[in-house]
């Protein structure tokens, strides 16, 4: 079963799937000429700029296009095609070609189980290796690979929906002259190839590049931690660098993590070096976590976010959980240095005048405009009452202050009175539409939380709370395969498959079962589900990478607001973390509990060794550009991975779930 070339049509057909791998969209070259500036003027949506397109016309045994004079020739290769792309114009400055892939989400592309996800892309420091993992729920997965020289390869993400569906994968031999990069390429190779699993992904790299891969069980952990390298082709040595420092270790199969923060290993065979990896290390848990709560700036919270009760103050829970298990290991000062910071919020949270009620904190006690009393000031997000509520529990199990566990009681009551329907679900009425938010930001979490917390003390609410987490687990074990979320519809495109609220769905699940009751058809249901959700985890060796969630449109918000552009790390991947962890828990899975450390060490990652962190770690060169409409607003350069600025907010989620788990 092979990827074919049908020269009368030009179409590119996989045979495993029967369909073919492009959309109805033609091939065509992407360039812009030395004379152009896409640093001035208008600019379409997520994206920095227009270029401009040369069509592709079948010719022989491969195209032609005809305005760049580019020849694209096919041929046979392994299972698959390689393809060569030259050009006889002199003055293109960004060279390349449109990949119109059959992405999911598109219009009459043979259903979500049989399209694509961009889902791990991948690229050596030096570019002598690149390449993209692209997964299908079908398990028709393809790798597409870049040989020889190239600048790498900028995604576009569709112009709708809030960038939330990838459009058309571009391959760059250069990228346009504002990028600085100085290159002047006039040809392009690179390979489509069927593969099976990602290790089957690996294994056809190490023939391609004929240069050694490597894949781990897990991407760090504490220092002293064994990980297992699993070699794609023979390596002889492994060069280990840190903070510039290389040495040369025989290849055991065996890698002990030695040094705080991140470290690169690259595989050798015979003085020929492979496909780097990272790793990350830590010196404790406790000493990560209290570097990541002593460097919360509240000032970089207010300069670079809404400051809303979800996404902008996880901090506060982390800190306190952290407070409430490690107080005894600190100094007064530290502990004062802490408080204050909660304090500051959770007065926000609970005051009690609307004339100093800020939009998305404040949890006013009483009915404003058409909000009910205990609704999240002029909010209708109710993933921001759920955060607020898990806050409010947690200040009063630390600060054993009355008010905070009134606000969190009529918080809870606001919310199953007003949003959740008797069959379970959660619903936002947004005027023109009513959404289903039951697994936005996995509402059931708080829900159990409360249930467990006031069962000896209010027995009413508490009851309140177990039958509306049993309504919303039996919504959720009869919802099937449709897996909703905030925004993200579009007569442009089928279904949105959300990655989030696929996670969410399976965490409520487990959550429901591991904390209330154990019933075995939620956790058959939650297993089809996490399969399912396989495509969505990036299978990229790099730490911050390796079984992160696969997310993109948050950027537009998050790091420096330069989105959509991968986020990998992003915090929701612990919805994926947490429910693998659980689903270990009851049942003794060891597979999924490395699928766990995983997910959760793609968060840690992103830790530097001051404790200041970052939203996301980002694969993409080029990212969409942010909202602005201008070009002049667009930074024109090469980002790094992690982005400028520093995050306090959704960073830290990962500690406010994990520490449930220390």
């Amino acid at each position: 079963m092979s990827i074919i070339f049908k020269k009368e049509s030009g179409i590119i057909f996989d045979t495993r799937a029967g369909r073919e791998i492009l959309d109805k969209s033609p091939l065509s070259v992407c360039y812009t000429l030395d004379t152009d500036d896409i640093t001035k003027g208008k600019k379409p949506p997520q994206t920095p700029y227009a270029d401009r397109r040369d069509a592709l016309e079948v010719q022989g045994n491969g195209w032609y296009a005809r305005d760049t004079k580019t020849t694209l020739t096919v041929s046979p290769l392994y299972n698959g095609l390689i393809f060569n792309m030259e050009t006889e114009l002199d003055t293109v400055s960004e060279l390349g070609i449109n990949l119109p892939l059959n992405f999911m989400g598109k219009l009459d592309g043979g259903g979500w189980q049989n399209q694509y996800l961009f889902n791990s892309p991948y690229m050596a420091k030096d570019k002598g290796i690149i390449y993209f993992y692209l997964t299908s729920p079908s398990g028709n997965n393809l790798l597409i690979a870049v040989l020889g020289q190239a600048d790498g390869w900028k995604m576009d993400y569709s112009p709708y929906c809030w960038g939330h569906f990838f459009v058309n994968l571009k391959l760059l031999a250069n990228y346009d002259r504002a990028y600085g990069t100085g290159s002047k390429n006039r040809a392009l190779k690179f390979a489509i190839l069927p593969v099976g699993d990602f290790a089957s992904c690996l294994d056809t790299l190490n023939k391609l590049y004929n240069v050694p891969f490597m894949d781990y069980d897990i991407s760090g952990g504490e220092l002293g931690t064994e990980i297992t390298l699993f070699p794609y082709g023979k390596i002889d040595t492994v060069i280990e660098e840190y903070k510039g420092e290389k040495r040369e270790l025989e290849f055991t199969g065996k890698y002990t993590v030695t040094y705080e923060g991140e470290t690169t290993l690259t595989p050798v065979c015979k003085g020929t070096l492979g496909a780097p990896v990272t790793v990350y290390g830590y010196m404790s848990l406790y000493s990560l976590y209290k570097k990541s709560m002593e460097s919360v700036d509240l000032d970089i919270i207010k300069k670079h976010t809404d400051g809303n009760l979800c996404e902008h103050q996880c901090w506060a829970s982390a800190t306190m959980r952290f407070l409430m298990k490690y107080k005894e290991r600190l100094s007064e000062t530290e502990i004062a240095a802490l408080e204050n910071k909660v304090n500051t919020l959770l007065d926000v949270i609970t005051e009690e005048d609307e004339s100093k009620a800020t939009e998305h904190r404040t949890i006013l006690n009483k009915p404003h405009d058409d909000y009910p009393a205990y609704n999240v000031y002029k909010s209708r997000r109710v993933q921001e009452l759920f955060f607020g509520i898990t806050i409010l529990l947690d200040a009063y199990k630390y600060f054993k202050n009355e008010k905070y566990l009134i606000y969190a009681k009529g918080a809870m009551e606001c919310l199953l009175s007003h949003y959740q329907k008797a069959d379970g679900h959660i619903e936002i009425d947004w005027g023109n539409s009513k959404e289903d938010y039951t697994t936005v930001c996995c509402p059931m979490i708080p829900i159990v939380d409360m249930a467990l917390f006031l069962r000896d003390t209010d027995k009413e609410l508490s009851q309140k709370c177990f039958e509306s987490a049993h309504k919303m687990a039996e919504f959720l074990y009869k919802r099937g395969l449709s897996f909703p979320t905030e925004g993200g519809k579009s007569s442009l495109t089928e279904e949105e498959m959300e990655d989030g609220s696929i996670s969410c769905t399976a965490l409520c699940l487990l959550y429901y079962c591991k904390y209330v009751s154990k019933k075995e058809e939620y956790i058959k249901k939650a297993k089809e589900i996490l399969d399912i959700h396989n495509s969505w985890v990036i299978k990229a060796p790099i730490c911050q990478m390796h079984g992160s969630s696969l997310r993109w449109w948050e950027t537009q918000w998050e790091g420096d607001a330069d989105g959509p552009a991968i986020c990998a790390g992003h915090a929701w991947t612990i919805w994926r973390g947490e429910a693998d962890y659980l689903y270990y828990a009851l049942t003794n899975d060891q597979n999924h509990l490395t699928k766990a450390k995983n997910a959760f060490m793609t968060n840690l990652s992103k830790i530097r060794e001051n404790g200041v962190s970052f939203a996301i770690y980002s694969p993409d060169e080029i990212p969409g550009g942010g909202f602005s409409d201008k070009a002049e607003n667009v930074r024109f350069e090469i980002v790094p991975h992690l982005p400028n600025t520093p995050d306090c907010g959704l960073s830290r989620y990962v500690w406010l779930r994990i520490a449930n788990y220390l």
